[in-house]
């Protein structure tokens, strides 16, 4: 698919490089008109806009990131909702996705993490088809830092930022509304660990955030709780037919190690249990649609019990 003609034109008229076009694409589908902006702006630093190249517009992620957050954080903080960076799009930017916020992190989340451990110093927020992708009927759940400015150095932070820029990490699911049947199927960070030269400028956000996955995985389950779901939790086991899209980077047995330690902490923190699904349960995630195609295609090989827990 091409740009909007209004668009393609200008680009054709300062002959952009066809590679350069196509990065710029990407960009467009996924982060909205202000990659053009942002473009535009690195394009008056050139002597001619014909010399850029894709590696040019690496830069556009971080600046596109850096305006949205100083444009929402206060609102975030004020307690208003916003559109989510990343989100389902329509050609020419038409936005369904929401950043809403919920407040302080509860304290069941803040229980979860246990008094020896530091709480992440920020407000939680709920995404409603904000996860990278474009899949619709996500939730996800991100804390954001108080201070403005330590969440723009995690959203420049090197990492695979899926939802919300400024968090650490998230919790993501799908919400089948009319069900009210949800199935969390990610617990996962937004940016990597700091170690050595990488994400350095973040050592010290990072430490007081790195109970991320235990508040927002806490925080997913109580706010489904609220709102009276059925939830189920995709086990570590699951995540490489889920989610395994390059074979040569494959979902380690730590990574499986980690999201069922966090899971089964998180539940019996607060109080609940975990089952392993049956075939009625199947059932209700067939009908809901919760499922991705490739977890249906193996909850239909392996059966659903080795795949997804029921909270109860």
């Amino acid at each position: 698919m091409p740009f909007p003609d209004h668009i393609e034109r200008v680009f054709d008229a300062f002959g952009v490089r066809a590679d350069t076009k196509a990065a710029l694409f990407d960009l467009y589908l996924s982060m909205g008109a202000e990659v053009l902006e942002v473009f535009s702006d690195i394009a008056e630093t050139v002597r001619l806009p014909s010399e850029l190249t894709p590696e040019d517009t690496l830069l556009i992620r971080e600046q596109v990131i850096e305006r949205y957050l100083r444009k929402n954080h206060p609102r975030w903080a004020e307690g208003t909702p916003t559109p989510s960076l990343w989100y389902p799009r329509a050609m020419q930017g038409r936005a369904s996705g929401l950043a809403t916020p919920l407040g302080p992190i509860p304290d069941a989340a803040r229980n979860a993490v246990g008094a020896a451990q530091p709480v992440p110093d920020g407000f939680l927020m709920l995404g409603r088809n904000a996860h990278f992708g474009g899949r619709d009927s996500t939730i996800s759940f991100d804390v954001i830092p108080a201070e403005l400015e330590d969440a723009i150095a995690i959203g420049r932070a090197h990492g695979q930022q899926h939802t919300l820029p400024g968090s650490v990490g998230e919790t993501t699911g799908t919400l089948d509304a009319a069900t009210n049947v949800a199935l969390l199927w990610e617990v996962q960070p937004n940016v990597y660990k700091p170690a050595g030269d990488r994400n350095r400028a973040i050592s010290r956000i990072y430490r007081r955030h790195r109970n991320w996955h235990v508040v927002t995985l806490a925080s997913a389950i109580t706010w489904l709780r609220d709102k009276g779901c059925m939830i189920y939790i995709l086990r570590g086991e699951a995540l490489a037919a889920t989610h395994e899209v390059n074979p040569e980077k494959p979902v380690s047995e730590m990574i499986v190690n980690l999201h069922n330690r966090t899971t089964r902490q998180v539940a019996s923190a607060l109080g609940l249990t975990l089952l392993d699904a049956d075939l009625d349960d199947a059932q209700i995630l067939v009908n809901a649609e919760v499922m991705n195609h490739a977890l249906g295609v193996e909850a239909a090989r392996a059966g659903i019990g080795g795949l997804v827990w029921r909270l109860a």
